[in-house]
C-alpha cells in the first residue's frame, strides 16, 4: 500500500491532537476535582447526581423551615414560661391579701403590684418573633391584645347599639332599670334609670366593658371606637417540614390568655379590682382561676414541646438524609485523584512516544513543533 506523504501529515497531525484532547480533560478533571466535566462523560452518573442535588436542595429547604419553627415555638415555650411565673406570683398575693390580716391599704399596694403583672401578661401577649406578632392567629403585623384599664372597667353592659331603640331591640324586651348599654356613635355608656337613658360613663381612652349579649366579650374604646380587646384571629398556620409531612406552628393568643377554661387577662382584672375594692371574697374567688389559667398554660407549654421534639426528630433524619445523598453524588462525580494522575502520566508517555515516532517516520523538521 502506498502512503503519500499527505495522508501521513494529517494522519500524525489528528493522533497528537487526540493526545493533547486527552491530556486537556485529564488535567481539567484533576484541577476540579470532579470525574464528570460535561453529560457526555457519563450520562447515567450525570443524571443520577442531577437527582440528588434537587433532593438535597429540597432537604436544605426543610431544614431552614425547621430552623424557623423552632425559633418561633421556643419563643413562645419561654414568654408561656414566665407568663406562668407571674401567675405563680399573681396567685401567692392573693392568698396573702385573702387573709382576714390585710388590710385596705395592704390590698391597694399589692393592686398596684397586680396592675404590673397584668401589663407584663400584656407585653408578653404582644411579643414578636422577628417582625411578625406571635400570638395574633394568622394577623401577624397587627397588635394582638389592646390594653384595658381596670379603673375603667364596666362588666355589666347588656349590649352595644347605634342609640337607645337599637339597645331596646337587641334586648327583645322594654328596658328595665338598671340596663346599660354602649353607643357605639358617641362612645359613651349609658343606663336606664326606670324612665330615661343617661350617660353612665363618658368614653374615654382605654375604658373597657364586658358585653353580655356578645358572649360576655371585653370590649376596649380605642382610638375613638369600642372593639374587642384580642385584635387578632383563632387561625393557625403550619410549614411543610417534609415531602408529606407538616406541622402546626403558631398558637391563636385567644387560646392562651383569653381561653375560657382559664382567662388570665379576665382573672387577673378581676383580682385587681377585688384588691382596689378591698373586696376579701372577690380576692379569694380568683384563686381558682388563677390555678385554671396556669392549667391552660401548662396545656400548651406540653403541645409546644411535643412539637419541638418532633422538629428536632425530622432535623435529625434530615441530616442524616443529607449525609447520605453527598457522599453518594461524591461516589459518582468525585475524582480519584490517584487513579487520575496515573492516567495523566501515562498519557504524557504516550503523548511524548507519538511525537518521537513522528520525528523519526518523517524527515520534516516541522512535526516536532506540532503540539
Amino acid at each position: 500500500m502506498r502512503v503519500n506523504n499527505r495522508f501521513l501529515y494529517s494522519q500524525l497531525v489528528r493522533e497528537l491532537g487526540m493526545n493533547t484532547e486527552k491530556l486537556f480533560s485529564l488535567n481539567s478533571q484533576i484541577t476540579s476535582g470532579k470525574r464528570i466535566q460535561k453529560p457526555s462523560d457519563d450520562p447515567i452518573g450525570l443524571s443520577k447526581v442531577l437527582i440528588n442535588r434537587t433532593e438535597l436542595n429540597g432537604i436544605n429547604q426543610f431544614q431552614r423551615t425547621i430552623d424557623l419553627a423552632k425559633g418561633w415555638l421556643s419563643r413562645m415555650d419561654s414568654i408561656c414560661i414566665d407568663v406562668d411565673d407571674l401567675l405563680a406570683r399573681a396567685s401567692e398575693i392573693a392568698v396573702q391579701q385573702s387573709s382576714s390580716t390585710s388590710t385596705a391599704n395592704t390590698r391597694a399596694s399589692a393592686a398596684e403590684e397586680v396592675r404590673q403583672l397584668r401589663e407584663m401578661v400584656l407585653g408578653h401577649a404582644n411579643s414578636k418573633y422577628g417582625n411578625k406578632y406571635i400570638f395574633g392567629g394568622t394577623d401577624t403585623q397587627n397588635l394582638p391584645f389592646l390594653n384595658a384599664d381596670v379603673r375603667g372597667w364596666q362588666d355589666d353592659v347588656s349590649t352595644m347599639a347605634a342609640d337607645a331603640a337599637g339597645a331596646v331591640a337587641n334586648l327583645g324586651r322594654p328596658a328595665a332599670a338598671g340596663d346599660r348599654y354602649i353607643n357605639t356613635t358617641d362612645g359613651n355608656i349609658y343606663e336606664y334609670d326606670g324612665s330615661a337613658w343617661q350617660v353612665d360613663a363618658a368614653a374615654s381612652e382605654g375604658i373597657s366593658a364586658v358585653v353580655q349579649d356578645a358572649g360576655s366579650e371585653l370590649y376596649v374604646y380605642n382610638d375613638g371606637q369600642w372593639v374587642t380587646q384580642y385584635q387578632g384571629n383563632d387561625s393557625t398556620f403550619s410549614v411543610k417540614i417534609g415531602k408529606t409531612d407538616t406541622v402546626k406552628v403558631n398558637t391563636p393568643g385567644i387560646e392562651i390568655f383569653r381561653n375560657s377554661q382559664g382567662d388570665i387577662f379576665m382573672t387577673l382584672m378581676k383580682l385587681e379590682r377585688a384588691l382596689r375594692n378591698n373586696d376579701q371574697s372577690g380576692i379569694s374567688a380568683q384563686l381558682t382561676d388563677l390555678e385554671n389559667s396556669s392549667t391552660v398554660l401548662s396545656n400548651n407549654l406540653a403541645k409546644v414541646g411535643a412539637v419541638i421534639n418532633r422538629l428536632d426528630h425530622t432535623a435529625s433524619v434530615l441530616k442524616l438524609a443529607s449525609v447520605d445523598i453527598q457522599e453518594s453524588t461524591s461516589n459518582i462525580e468525585d475524582l480519584d485523584y490517584a487513579e487520575a494522575i496515573t492516567s495523566l502520566q501515562n498519557q504524557q508517555i504516550i503523548y511524548e512516544a507519538a511525537l518521537k515516532s513522528a520525528s523519526i517516520i518523517t524527515s520534516m523538521s516541522l512535526v516536532n513543533f506540532v503540539d
